[in-house]
């Protein structure tokens, strides 16, 4: 059940690792393009924070209640950088924002900070999880209730958006991890976003990177 988190951790490690580049590109007074960059951080940003609701409301408190108490430690360093991710989202929310309105360079210098603080953080965060929490959740979570964590994050996602989110995460997910994500669709529309969400993903990363194949995660940290 945690390859879904480790392949959910690798679109969220590419997207965001992608970003100051994205906005550094961006000139000065250009409107359209600000609008785009904005708007795919934006997305990225709500995703993440809806991950983390869901783990917050999850995963802890499960993990508090049944691991041994030498984890408490862990699991409550995984709470503080959650809330310091959100500060630090809700900052990035506001700037681009900003950004979208008026999209001088001040602005996207704003933007650009904001996305120098975060991304240290968030990176060790993610792996971190993937490498200390996982095999906690694997031996205390239940496949049921990480389902249900899963689709608590997923159901917030507007549903016209589903077939991206599904190829965003997918493009680096082994076909373990994607068949797993996918089984969790309901029934009447998994076939149809397996088949639409790689062509989703690509087509909204040419218009984004100028390429259908972004670089991978793994090369960016």
């Amino acid at each position: 059940m945690t390859r879904e988190m480790a392949m959910v951790h690798k679109g969220f490690v590419r997207e965001f690792f992608l970003m100051p580049d994205l906005v550094k590109g961006v000139s000065d007074g250009d409107r359209e393009r600000a609008a785009l960059v904005a708007e795919h951080i934006g997305m990225m940003s709500f995703g993440l924070h809806h991950h983390h609701q869901a783990e917050d409301v999850g995963i802890w408190p499960r993990l508090l209640d049944r691991a041994p108490e030498e984890v408490r430690p862990l699991v409550h360093g995984m709470e503080n950088q959650h809330e310091r991710i959100a500060a630090s989202l809700e900052n990035l929310t506001k700037e681009i924002a900003a950004w979208r309105v008026d999209p001088t360079s001040e602005n996207r210098d704003a933007v650009s900070r904001t996305l120098d603080e975060l991304l240290p953080v968030l990176g060790g965060h993610l792996g971190e999880e993937v490498e200390s929490i996982l095999p906690i959740i694997e031996r205390h979570i239940s496949g049921d209730e990480w389902d249900a964590t899963f689709d608590a994050g997923l159901s917030q996602m507007p549903p016209e958006s589903l077939p991206l989110v599904m190829g965003l995460v997918m493009y680096e997910g082994d076909p373990l991890a994607v068949q797993d994500s996918l089984n969790n669709l309901p029934s009447e529309i998994r076939e149809a976003v397996a088949e639409a969400a790689p062509k989703a993903y690509g087509d909204y990363a040419e218009r984004l990177y100028g390429t259908r194949t972004p670089p991978r995660g793994s090369t960016l940290r």
